[in-house]
C-alpha cells in the first residue's frame, strides 16, 4: 500500500513533484525537442503539447500562477493542477477524495482562473493564511460572484475549485484549509449553486427567413464562382514563385511596353486604394494622372524595379499611354459569364480585380466554402478547424454513378488531449466546398484548411457582401439581420431530418440526401461523432412524432377529422384515447389533460408514425402496407417511401396541412392536360392522378370542419 503525506506544510522542497517535469508526471505527450515546464517554474507553458487542437488559442495554455498574489497560495495552485492531471501519481492516488480520471488540460485551465479569482478574494479579505478560511468565506465568495452577474454553471465551477482545496489538503505543503473544514458539508455543489440540467438542448436553430437566402448564395458561390476563383488564384500564385530579374527599368524596355499595351488596346492596371492612400500621404497630387497606376503589376511584367526616381525618369511615356488606355483593374478583365442566382440572366463571375480586391473576394468565397460544410455537414467548429486539406476522402463508388463523399478529421469534443480520429459521411456539397477551400487557401499539407475561427464573425462578413451591390449583380437575396452561429446550424440540421420531409432545407439540397448521408456515417462508426449526431437527431424526431400526433388528436377533439383509407383506424384510435381522458376526468374532475398526459396515452401510435409528403403513415402493421407488399417485402420493420400510394394504402392519412400538396398536384396535373401534345398514354395516366389529388382534396375540404365519426 501507498502511505498518504504525512508531512505538515511550510516546506515546498518536500513536495512530492519537486524537481520534476510537469508533461512527464502528467504523461502528456510533447512535440520532438521539448521538454515542457518544469514544476517550480512560475508560469507553465504547455503549447508543445501534442496533438494541440487547432481551435485553442496559443494563451489558454499557458498558465501564469504570479497571476495569485499570495506567494504559498501559488504553491498550492500549482500542486492542485499537477495533481488534477495526474491522478495516477502515487501520493494523489492515496488520497481519498481525489478524482480518479486525468482533467483534461483545458479543464485545467479553467480552474486555475476560478482559483485565482478564489485566492485572490481572500486575500482582499486579510486572509493570509489557508488554516483561516471558514465555511462563511466559501459562501461570501459565492455570494460574491452571483453579485457579479455569473449564471449558475459558473458558480458551480466556483464551488468545484474550493472544494478541490479540501479534497486535495493532504497533499499541498505550503498550506490548506483546517482539517475541521468540509466546504458545504452534507450539501450537493448543485444544490449549493442553484445550477440545474435543464436535460433540453436550448440552442436555437437558425431562422428560415436567415438560414435560406444564406444558404442559397452559399452554395451558388461555391458552384459557380470558387472554381473559377481557385484556378485563377493558382495562377497567380504560380506566376509569383517565378523568379524575376530586379534590375533599373531603361526608357527603351517600358516603350517597348507601353507600345505593346497600346496596340493590344489594354488599359493599364489599376492600383489599390491603399496604395493610393500611401501616395497621397508622401506628397502626391490628387490631379496627378499616374495617382491610380500599379506600378507593381508592371514592373511584375518587366522584370525591373519602379522606384519613385524611375517613375519620373518615364512620366512622359506613362503619362501618354494612360492618355490612350486609360487605368483599370487588371485582374479578371475577360471573365466567362456564369448563371445568376435568381435565374434572371447571365453575369461574369466576377468584376475586374485589383490585387486587394481579389484578396478580398478570396475571402468571401472561403466563408461560402464553410458556410456550407458547417451547414450540410452537422460538424463541431473543432471538428472543422481539424480539416486538413487531405481530409476529403477519395469518392467511394457504391454502385454506377453512385458515389458516397466522406471528410477525415479528429473528434475534439469527450476526448482525451488530442482527440480521436474520426471520418463523417457528406453530401458532395460539403466534400467539394472543403476542396475548394483547400485550393483557395493554399494550404499545406497537415495544415488545417480552416484554421482557428470565430463562425459568427466570418458569416456576418459573408452577409456583409451577399447584401452588397456585388450580391446583387449575382442575383442574390438580401439576409436579414439575425446571429447565427456554427451551434446553431448544428441544432438547425438536425431538427430539419427530424422534421421531414419540409421541401428543400435550401435551393438545391433534399433533406433526403442529408439524411442518407448521415444515416451511413452512424453505421460506419457508430462510435463516432456522426452517430452522436444521428441520436440527436433521432430525438427531436420522436419528439416531432408526439407532437404532430398529439396535434392531429386536437384537430380530432375539434371536429376536424382525418380522411384517407387508414381513417377509420386512427379514428378508432383517437376514440379509445378520448374515453380513457374522459374516464380519468371522471375520477378526478380538477385535473386538466395536459398535452404531456396525452402524449403518454398516444406514445405508442406516435412511435408508429412516419411523416410523408403528402400524408401520415400510421405504420402499425407491415402486413396492411402496401408499399411492402408491393416490394414483396412484407416482414420490413420500416415502410418504403418510394412505394408509397397513400391514395391506397390502409395505413394512410390525410389531414389539414396536407391539402396544399394535393392541391398543387391538382393544378399542375390539370395544366398537363390541357397540352394538346400530351399522348394518349399520358393523358390518361395524368386524367387518373388528377383525380385522385381532386378526391382527396374534397375529402379534406369536407372533413375539416364537421365530425365525421363512423
Amino acid at each position: 500500500m501507498t502511505t498518504p503525506v504525512t508531512h505538515l506544510p511550510g516546506d515546498p522542497a518536500q513536495s512530492p513533484f519537486a524537481g520534476q517535469r510537469v508533461c512527464e508526471i502528467a504523461g502528456l505527450a510533447l512535440s520532438s525537442g521539448s521538454t515542457g515546464p518544469c514544476f517550480e517554474d512560475t508560469i507553465w507553458d504547455l503549447n508543445d503539447l501534442a496533438g494541440k487542437p487547432v481551435q485553442l488559442s496559443g494563451t489558454v495554455l499557458i498558465w501564469d500562477f504570479t497571476s495569485i498574489t499570495h506567494p504559498r497560495w501559488q504553491w498550492v495552485a500549482r500542486e492542485l493542477l499537477l495533481a488534477l492531471l495526474a491522478p495516477g501519481h502515487d501520493q494523489v492516488a492515496a488520497l481519498p477524495l481525489a478524482h480518479r480520471r486525468a482533467l483534461h488540460p483545458i479543464t485545467c485551465g479553467n480552474r486555475l482562473d476560478f482559483l485565482t479569482r478564489w485566492f485572490n478574494w481572500l486575500s482582499e479579505q486579510d486572509v493570509t493564511d489557508l488554516g483561516d478560511v471558514t465555511q462563511l468565506h466559501c459562501d461570501r465568495f459565492l455570494q460574491h460572484e452571483r453579485e457579479r452577474g455569473l449564471a449558475d454553471s459558473t458558480i458551480l465551477a466556483a464551488a468545484v475549485v474550493i472544494k478541490d482545496v479540501a479534497r486535495y489538503g493532504a497533499l499541498f505543503t505550503t498550506d490548506r484549509y483546517p482539517d475541521a473544514l468540509v466546504p458545504w458539508n452534507g450539501k450537493s455543489l448543485a444544490e449549493v449553486s442553484g445550477y440545474q440540467r435543464s436535460g433540453e438542448n436550448v440552442t436555437q436553430p437558425v431562422p428560415p427567413e436567415i438560414l435560406h437566402p444564406a444558404l442559397q448564395a452559399a452554395l451558388h458561390v461555391v458552384e459557380t464562382v470558387a472554381p473559377h476563383l481557385a484556378v485563377l488564384i493558382e495562377q497567380r500564385r504560380s506566376g509569383k514563385q517565378q523568379p524575376q530579374t530586379a534590375a533599373s527599368s531603361r526608357p527603351d524596355e517600358v516603350a517597348t511596353y507601353l507600345a505593346r499595351r497600346i496596340a493590344g488596346a489594354k488599359a493599364l492596371p489599376q492600383a489599390d486604394e491603399h496604395r493610393v492612400a500611401a501616395r497621397l500621404k508622401n506628397g502626391w497630387r490628387h490631379t496627378d494622372p499616374l495617382l491610380w497606376l500599379a506600378f507593381g503589376d508592371m514592373a511584375h511584367d518587366l522584370g525591373v524595379e519602379f522606384s519613385r526616381p524611375a517613375v519620373e525618369r518615364h512620366r512622359n511615356l506613362l503619362e501618354d499611354a494612360v492618355a490612350q488606355l486609360g487605368i483599370a483593374p487588371a485582374i479578371a478583365r475577360d471573365a466567362i459569364l456564369i448563371e445568376r442566382a435568381d435565374g434572371q440572366g447571365r453575369v461574369p463571375w466576377t468584376l475586374p480585380l485589383t490585387p486587394m480586391r481579389l484578396h478580398y473576394l478570396r475571402n468571401h468565397v472561403f466563408n461560402a466554402c464553410l458556410m456550407v460544410t458547417t451547414a450540410v455537414s452537422g460538424m463541431r467548429s473543432g471538428e472543422l478547424m481539424e480539416i486538413t486539406a487531405a481530409s476529403p476522402l477519395p469518392p467511394r463508388e457504391l454502385a454506377a454513378d453512385l458515389f458516397r463523399f466522406a471528410l477525415g478529421s479528429t473528434r475534439i469534443k469527450g476526448e482525451q488531449f488530442g482527440g480521436v480520429d474520426d471520418e463523417w459521411v457528406v453530401i458532395e456539397a460539403a466534400h467539394r466546398a472543403v476542396k475548394l477551400a483547400a485550393r483557395l487557401a493554399g494550404t499545406e499539407p497537415g495544415e488545417s484548411v480552416f484554421g482557428r475561427f470565430t463562425f459568427t464573425s466570418r458569416f456576418n462578413t459573408f452577409r456583409n457582401w451577399v447584401n452588397s451591390s456585388e450580391g446583387a449583380r449575382l442575383g442574390f437575396a438580401a439576409i436579414p439581420d439575425g446571429r447565427v452561429t456554427a451551434p446553431m446550424l448544428r441544432r438547425t440540421l438536425s431538427l430539419e431530418l427530424a422534421h421531414r420531409p419540409n421541401g428543400l432545407f435550401a435551393a438545391k439540397l433534399h433533406l433526403k440526401h442529408i439524411s442518407v448521408a448521415t444515416t451511413e456515417g452512424y453505421a460506419a462508426r457508430p462510435g463516432g461523432s456522426q452517430a452522436r449526431f444521428r441520436a440527436e437527431t433521432v430525438i427531436e424526431e420522436r419528439k416531432h412524432r408526439e407532437n404532430l400526433t398529439v396535434a392531429a388528436f386536437r384537430d380530432y377533439q375539434a371536429g376536424a377529422m382525418p380522411t384517407g383509407p387508414g381513417a377509420r383506424s386512427l379514428i378508432s384510435a383517437f376514440d379509445h384515447v378520448d374515453a380513457q381522458l374522459r374516464k380519468d376526468q371522471a375520477a378526478q374532475p380538477t385535473v386538466v389533460a395536459s398535452d404531456r398526459h396525452v402524449e403518454m396515452l398516444l406514445k405508442k401510435l406516435a412511435n408508429a408514425l412516419h411523416i410523408q409528403a403528402a400524408n401520415y403513415c400510421w405504420f402499425t402493421d407491415p402486413r396492411k402496407a402496401l408499399c411492402l407488399r408491393l416490394a414483396g417485402t412484407p416482414d420490413a420493420t420500416q415502410p418504403l417511401a418510394g412505394l408509397c400510394d397513400a391514395a391506397r394504402c390502409p395505413q394512410a392519412t390525410f389531414h389539414q396541412h396536407h391539402r396544399d400538396v394535393w392541391a398543387s398536384n391538382a393544378r399542375t396535373t390539370k395544366t398537363f392536360l390541357g397540352n394538346p401534345r400530351i399522348p394518349n398514354g399520358e393523358k390518361l395516366r395524368l386524367t387518373a392522378e388528377h383525380e385522385r389529388a381532386r378526391q382527396v382534396v374534397d375529402a379534406i375540404d369536407a372533413n375539416a370542419t364537421r365530425d365525421n365519426r363512423p
